[in-house]
């Protein structure tokens, strides 16, 4: 009786894994970055709308009379659109289902690797306009990282 109580003991953290590891790819895809381009980061833009769409920059630097903000973003592109994210969730959903979640092993990887979004830098310069506001001058929108299993 001691040894099944031992061999229990060992077998079921093993057993419980699968259950563990559920939904992890399914997690990962609700919450991988929406398509997001900006609408407001456009010359002649008050500063307030872009800050307003962009959140708060990551630097803010004055030079003579203008400023320049430097502001991130992450755009989740097409592949994470609410059509492609909802067929993603059922298919991982039908495979855990009929592997036994053994399918995690895929699926969480090609949601790490193939689904993850853009790094976007965005560099804006200001002027002060007779309204007495900061209207963007110049607009540069760099992607700093694009995620891909490909390499360049």
């Amino acid at each position: 009786m001691k040894t099944l109580l031992n061999t229990t003991s060992k077998l079921l953290p093993i057993a419980l894994l699968p259950l563990l590891a559920a939904g992890c790819a399914q997690y990962m895809c609700i919450n991988q970055p929406k398509p997001f381009t900006p609408s407001t980061a456009v010359v002649g833009a008050k500063r307030i709308a872009i800050v307003g769409e962009l959140g708060e920059p990551v630097a803010s630097q004055p030079h003579g009379t203008n400023l320049v903000d430097t502001f991130k973003y992450v755009d989740g592109g097409g592949k994470n659109s609410g059509g492609s994210k909802t067929a993603r969730v059922v298919l991982y959903s039908a495979g855990d289902l009929f592997t036994l979640f053994i399918d995690q092993v895929i699926w969480i990887p090609s949601e790490k690797y193939g689904f993850a979004g853009t790094d976007h830098l965005v560099i804006v310069d200001y002027a002060k306009s007779d309204d007495d506001l900061w209207h963007a001058t110049k607009v540069d929108n760099q992607v700093i990282k694009e995620h891909s299993t490909t390499s360049k």
